[in-house]
């Protein structure tokens, strides 16, 4: 199973079925666990701690903490925005990291002038709670309602995920209903996909992510990665198919799963200012290697 954030989720490979059937076995054997919470814990491989300690490229983040509707206060990280900058990014990292992890790959975001603020989720890191579908959408309510508290009356909300996180992105944001945009990076369609069909059935959480796309009346940026071997490769190509406003679908040849935040993260504050100014605004010019495959409407 590849590192990271990556959703083990792609067609081809099939190491995401050998993930369920190497996991599946010894996890069932284990006493207390219900098949809800052996499937959970595959689905989501929440990580306690950050792989190696960071070392930050600029000014390191500050910590806060922000408390859900069912009162469990889970851990963030946060870069101030330029004084009089209205544009706040919430950042959601992906399955099998944590929120140290997710604010190593997003701090590219920060030092543009837009406020960064990295959510979390329950049950990963030192945060409590088990992670569900259910549970992680009320996480990002609560770093949403944070970051409107944090822009002040006049701010924008910016909701950036990758791989499990832009599902979560996606979702709140169809929930939420008045954030601005979405960008979406290595977004599958439905996360069911990537397990062996007879063990799909013990997946309680389902990760549609074609039906919120559907009811998203708000920009939205597909960044895909031509040799991600984690996710079908058509998953941006359905994904627009689905969308009803304007999205856009841009696809870096040489990208796999992780995208290089270090090289697009600035690319990604000028499609965010473009977006500010119009919905359906041209993209500006992306990195090289990277080009718009296509764009609805």
């Amino acid at each position: 199973m590849t590192s990271g954030g990556n959703i083990n989720h792609c067609k081809t490979t099939g190491r995401w079925r050998a993930a369920w059937l190497a996991l599946i076995l010894p996890l069932a054997l284990t006493p207390g666990l219900s098949g809800c919470a052996i499937s959970r814990h595959i689905l989501y491989s929440p990580r306690a701690e950050a792989p190696a300690a960071i070392v930050w490229a600029g000014q390191a983040p500050q910590t806060l903490t922000v408390t859900t509707k069912d009162r469990l206060a889970l851990r963030g990280y946060f870069w101030p925005g330029a004084a009089g900058d209205p544009d706040i990014i919430v950042y959601f990292h992906g399955r099998n990291w944590n929120a140290a992890m997710g604010a190593e790959m997003a701090q590219y975001l920060a030092g543009a002038g837009n406020a960064v603020l990295v959510a979390s989720y329950r049950g990963f890191g030192a945060n409590p709670g088990q992670p569900t579908e259910k549970g992680l959408l009320r996480d990002a309510a609560a770093f949403i309602a944070k970051a409107r508290a944090l822009a002040g009356p006049d701010g924008r909300i910016w909701l950036v995920g990758h791989s499990l996180g832009s599902a979560v992105a996606l979702h709140a944001a169809a929930l939420d209903g008045q954030v601005n945009g979405v960008i979406a990076m290595s977004a599958f369609t439905r996360i069911a996909e990537g397990a062996p069909h007879r063990l799909r059935g013990l997946i309680p959480d389902r990760w549609n992510n074609l039906d919120p796309i559907r009811r998203l009346t708000i920009p939205v940026l597909l960044v895909q990665g031509a040799r991600d071997g984690i996710i079908p490769k058509d998953s941006g190509d359905r994904l627009l198919a689905q969308a009803t406003m304007s999205t856009r679908l841009v696809v870096g040849a040489e990208s796999y799963h992780n995208p290089d935040m270090k090289r697009i993260a600035p690319w990604l504050n000028q499609v965010i200012a473009n977006m500010a100014q119009a919905p359906a605004a041209p993209l500006p010019s992306p990195p090289e290697g990277w080009t718009e495959k296509a764009r609805n409407p």
